[in-house]
């Protein structure tokens, strides 16, 4: 499917830390040089469909290697983008934004506190055994009875989960919830086999305990700091995903320059979300093709210290008033996305496109700095919250540290304590989970993406109590979610929803708006099939890869 909708992206020739630390005007930028023909690209939600198998494909995980493929705790771009290939789910959400039946084959939600799954005949585990209600129930009570599983959260409802029949489940809940049933169309409904599960309860997911799960990929090897191999599964069920290529080796380069040299020269084969700064040089390339799609992606700030200056009001919209967001979606990301007006991205709308569509157009945003809102905005901050120095950690990579720039930029204009520090990419998922290694930070940054594109959904991890993005504890809308999740009336909790994200704008909590961004797909031209639209975490993107013939 290919939307009408064209973004205007700017043409990069490199992204550099400025050292005035200020966003310079882009020269080439579209609103500057429409005619130049890489200002503009069109989204599609998939690309070519391939005409020929290919023995072997090698793509990049850009975030780097994995510190697990264990799926209960995956939870980051390079464990789901491997696993999605291997370990399916209940539900499954489409490249197009959509949630439809899986490995449960149908459900019914027999009163407002039971769901019963139906699953689905004929699926087979990579060792060739049926998968059956004990195995479905063992992962999904896995998760309810395991707080170290990152899925653990989405249970806190649910009540029980029992086989009630050889390939049937029952869910009881212990009040109604109608955004759970669509959960799991994530790793909340993620199946491995039981028998596997229990014979590797420390080391599943990793390199020497493997996996055992249903998907068209099945784990082959994990060479540690070099690549993870898996093979096609030829007994695999769903004939429409049927892989077309019989390896597939993931490589871990985070380096843009080393990125950017294996795309051009066909060491790697395709990525997702290529090097921004390398974006010109890629779109006029003859070696491959560059495609965009729509993703459920913000890149945005989030205030994880309730006692720190984020914590008043007053200078929350001071600052994010001030920011170039602008400039940082056209400097520091390349021009694939653009200012976001709320928390919320517009491919997580969901059921509620009509309401949040509307909100956003009240809240709709240039991104350009307004300085004079700004200062007057902060006139109402107190003394105390303004003695305050405001700490930001950005991670040690181009556009993550020109955006930490920009902020601090903002700060200093305002006349605010503002100290940015930078630390390695691989220790910075430690600042966003671990209080310990968070300590005092003030704010951190983010590109956030949610389970599945439903805001309520996206509003439960990052706004709820509880909420594995909320460390700021914020609680201004526990009620009102409480409330719309159990509503069954799909109208009346899309309303409801809409109330909620507007709560959230005017707060600022427990993080910003920031930036929208589109997903980005790189193939070589020997390959063709991927997914553009943002959908490699929990499907099965690489099935639909193969060959052109070239």
């Amino acid at each position: 499917m290919t939307h009408s909708t064209q973004r205007r992206l700017a043409a990069l020739a490199g992204v550099a830390i400025l050292a005035s630390g200020t966003l310079a005007a882009c020269a080439s930028s579209p609103e500057r040089d429409q005619s130049d023909k890489e200002s503009s690209y069109e989204l599609t939600t998939m690309t070519p469909e391939p005409t020929t198998e290919v023995d072997s494909v090698s793509w990049n995980v850009f975030q780097g290697e994995p510190w697990t493929l264990n799926p209960f705790n995956s939870a980051d771009y390079a464990p789901n983008m491997i696993n999605s290939n291997m370990c399916e789910t209940l539900l499954q959400q489409t490249p197009d934004f959509e949630i439809k039946p899986n490995l449960a084959q149908s459900y019914k939600n027999i009163d407002p506190l039971t769901w019963v799954y139906a699953l689905r005949e004929g699926v087979t585990f990579w060792d060739g055994s049926p998968m059956t209600a004990a195995d479905v129930a063992a992962s999904m009570n896995y998760s309810l009875e395991n707080p170290t599983s990152f899925q653990h959260y989405l249970y806190a409802g649910v009540d029980s989960v029992t086989e009630t029949g050889p390939m049937q489940v029952t869910v009881k809940l212990k009040k109604p919830n109608y955004l759970f049933n669509d959960q799991l169309a994530s790793y909340a409904g993620v199946v491995v086999q039981k028998k596997y599960l229990e014979a590797h309860p420390d080391d599943l997911g990793t390199a020497e305990g493997g996996l055992m799960c249903t998907g068209p990929f099945q784990f082959d090897s994990w060479k540690r700091g070099d690549s993870i191999t898996l093979s096609r599964y030829d007994g695999y069920w769903n004939d429409a995903l049927k892989p077309k290529t019989e390896q597939l080796k993931f490589t871990f380069l985070t380096d843009d320059n080393a990125i950017t040299s294996a795309l051009l020269t066909g060491e790697i084969d395709g990525t997702y979300a290529p090097p921004a700064a390398a974006t010109k040089r890629l779109m006029g390339s003859e070696v491959g093709e560059l495609a965009f799609g729509p993703a459920p992606l913000v890149v945005t700030l989030f205030f994880p210290n309730p006692k720190g200056a984020m914590a008043d009001s007053a200078i929350r919209k001071a600052l994010q008033a001030n920011i170039d967001w602008a400039g940082i979606a056209t400097e520091a990301f390349g021009g694939i996305g653009g200012p976001a007006p709320l928390q919320t991205a517009p491919a997580s709308y969901g059921s509620a496109e009509e309401q949040l569509t509307a909100l956003a157009d009240e809240y709709e945003t240039t991104g350009e700095p307004n300085l004079e809102a700004a200062k007057s905005a902060l006139e109402a901050a107190s003394k105390e919250a303004l003695a305050k120095t405001i700490t930001m950690v950005v991670p040690e990579q181009a556009e993550t540290q020109q955006l930490g720039v920009a902020v601090k930029a903002a700060a200093d204009q305002l006349g605010l304590n503002f100290e940015l520090q930078v630390v390695p990419a691989t220790q910075y998922t430690n600042y966003l989970y671990d209080p310990k290694t968070r300590g005092t930070t003030d704010i951190l940054y983010t590109t956030f993406w949610p389970n599945i594109p439903n805001p309520l959904d996206w509003m439960q991890i990052t706004a709820v109590t509880g909420g594995s993005f909320n460390p700021y504890g914020y609680d201004g809308i526990d009620d009102m979610w409480a409330e719309a999740v159990a509503t069954k009336d799909i109208n009346e909790r899309a309303s409801l929803t809409a109330d909620i994200e507007r709560k959230l704008r005017e707060d600022l909590l427990p993080m910003t708006p920031g930036i929208y961004q589109d997903n980005a797909v790189w193939q070589h031209n020997r390959i063709t099939g991927a997914p553009a639209a943002f959908n490699y975490t929990f499907y099965p993107w690489a099935a639909h890869i193969g060959g052109t013939g070239e």
